[in-house]
């Protein structure tokens, strides 16, 4: 799963922003995008979560894709691609050797 969260992660980094898509939701880390990538990023890294962080990942992860549908067309892959990540983000939270 490590392995498709990073190839998620690569893919979502080497695509184009679509038009539609708040460029400032990007780097904003209040935003789903910026909070995506960087909860991916520390999970990647080993960093452990607190509680509070783990629960604010699967939260993320329950309306990531529910979203998909209210945006525009052109805008709905990228969307996609960040609830994937997401998914596996939180799979991987959920999954650490420490809590098994």
């Amino acid at each position: 799963m490590r392995e498709e969260l990073e190839a998620a992660v690569r893919a979502h980094q080497a695509a184009s922003i679509p038009p539609g898509v708040d460029q400032g939701s990007i780097t904003d880390a209040d935003m789903p995008a910026a909070s995506t990538i960087g909860w991916a990023t520390l999970v990647l890294a080993g960093v452990p979560l607190t509680d509070s962080e783990r629960a604010e990942v699967l939260e993320l992860a329950t309306s990531s894709f529910s979203m998909v549908g209210l945006m525009p067309i052109e805008t709905r892959p990228y969307f996609a691609r960040l609830g994937l990540i997401t998914a596996l983000t939180a799979a991987l939270v959920v999954t650490t050797p420490t809590e098994l």
